[in-house]
C-alpha cells in the first residue's frame, strides 16, 4: 500500500512540476510558431511597383508570401518562398491586391500573418501622353535654340 502511494505521489509531483515549469516559461508550452509581421511601403501604388517586408520571431525561417485578388484568398498564388525579408512587386494591373505570410522553421508552420491590402492605381494614360508631349516640346525648343545659337556664332 505504501509503495502504491509513493508511485502516485511521485507521478503527481512530476506532473505538477512540469505544469509549474510550463507556467514559468510559456515558450516551452507553445508548440505553434508566431505569425510573421507583414507590411508594405505604401497602401496605394501609382508608380508601378511597391515593396512588401516581413519580420519573423524565428531565426532564418522560410517565408511563404501569398497574393490574391480577394481578402478570402480563394485562388491565391504563392508570390514568394524563401529566406529573404522583403519582396518588390511590379507589373500588377490596377486593382486591390491582398497579401499574407507565414514562416516555416524545422517543419513547423506558423499561422498566417494579418492580411494587408495594396491598391494599384496607375497614372492615367492621358497624363502620360501629356508629359510625353511636353517633353517633346521642350526637346524641340532646346534643339532650335542650339541650332540658332550655332548659326549666330558663324
Amino acid at each position: 500500500m505504501t509503495s502504491l502511494f509513493h508511485r502516485h505521489f511521485s507521478f503527481f509531483s512530476t506532473a505538477s512540476g512540469i505544469l509549474l515549469l510550463a507556467l514559468q516559461f510559456p515558450g516551452l508550452a507553445q508548440a505553434q510558431q508566431q505569425a510573421p509581421r507583414l507590411f508594405s511601403d505604401t497602401q496605394t501604388a501609382t508608380a508601378g511597383y511597391y515593396r512588401l517586408n516581413w519580420e519573423s520571431a524565428d531565426i532564418d525561417p522560410v517565408v511563404e508570401l501569398q497574393q490574391a485578388d480577394n481578402p478570402a484568398f480563394t485562388d491565391a498564388d504563392i508570390r514568394y518562398r524563401g529566406h529573404d525579408g522583403a519582396s518588390v512587386v511590379s507589373g500588377m494591373p490596377d486593382g486591390e491586391w491582398y497579401y499574407r505570410a507565414r514562416s516555416i522553421t524545422g517543419g513547423k508552420v506558423s499561422p498566417w500573418s494579418d492580411t494587408i491590402a495594396v491598391k494599384v492605381a496607375h497614372h492615367p494614360l492621358s497624363r502620360a501622353w501629356l508629359f510625353f508631349g511636353l517633353g517633346t516640346l521642350v526637346f524641340a525648343a532646346t534643339l532650335l535654340l542650339i541650332i540658332r545659337g550655332t548659326e549666330q556664332n558663324r
